[in-house]
């Protein structure tokens, strides 16, 4: 290990867990690289990646589900998404950690839904909430704390869902929502199919950034929430598809 990753791995072990983000921006590196240096303590068995960081893998089986904080961003996306979903409806909330901030503000809300998730982190955070959570079931995978396999896509045939609420790893606007996860990809395309609107949560910094697998295409998207740095190109090739494009 090089200096950093050593700096990294003592402060992983002494405070349990690291923001992508906060990390990134204190030694002054891209968040790729930190990206890269946490893939190598999962390698090792040192580390249980989350969204946006990771935690000391611990015999506490409670660590695991220590989340990072949203930022400032990710938390005005997530009210503006909220504000979107009326009472009593059904919604999917995709793993990711834009929705997870999404089920943070749901659990304070009040409103009266049924949420679908493959991620355990958002059934945990909507625990006795008054909101009915329904987990689709699966393979827990072994890096994340998400369900995914062809047993969460056959379960997600079953349920009939008002609002898919999904984050993404990378996008473009004349092009459609990226995820960098290929066993994810599949689990995102069924909820987009079987969800009657579809939302994308997502920072702007995400845009002309295309990852791995495309899961939808502009024209399965009803609405985009995201920053104000979304630029006004971006917002009118989105609106051309007929997308609601909500920045704040």
């Amino acid at each position: 290990m090089n200096i950093r990753q050593q700096k990294l791995l003592k402060k992983l072990k002494k405070q349990g867990s690291l923001s992508i983000e906060s990390e990134a921006f204190e030694l002054q590196v891209s968040s790729m690289t930190i990206r890269r240096d946490i893939q190598l303590f999962v390698d090792h068995g040192l580390a249980v990646k989350t969204h946006g960081g990771a935690v000391s893998r611990a015999n506490d089986l409670e660590q695991l589900f220590i989340q990072s904080k949203a930022s400032d961003a990710q938390r005005r996306i997530a009210v503006k998404a909220v504000e979107l979903i009326p009472d009593k409806s059904s919604i999917m909330l995709s793993n990711g950690s834009t929705t997870l901030e999404v089920a943070r503000q749901l659990a304070v809300s009040g409103k009266q839904l049924s949420v679908v998730t493959n991620s355990l982190p958002i059934a945990a955070t909507l625990f006795q909430t008054g909101i009915q959570v329904i987990l689709t079931g699966g393979t827990l995978r072994s890096n994340s704390l998400d369900l995914a396999g062809p047993v969460t896509e056959k379960n997600i045939n079953e349920y009939y869902i008002d609002i898919l609420i999904s984050g993404c790893d990378g996008a473009k606007s004349n092009e459609g929502f990226f995820t960098k996860d290929l066993e994810l990809a599949e689990t995102e395309r069924k909820s987009v199919e079987k969800s009657r609107k579809v939302i994308i949560v997502t920072e702007s910094y995400k845009f002309n950034s295309p990852s791995f697998v495309k899961f939808a295409s502009p024209d399965k998207i009803g609405a985009l929430i995201s920053d104000s740095g979304l630029s006004l190109q971006d917002q009118t090739k989105l609106k051309k598809y007929g997308i609601q494009v909500i920045t704040c």
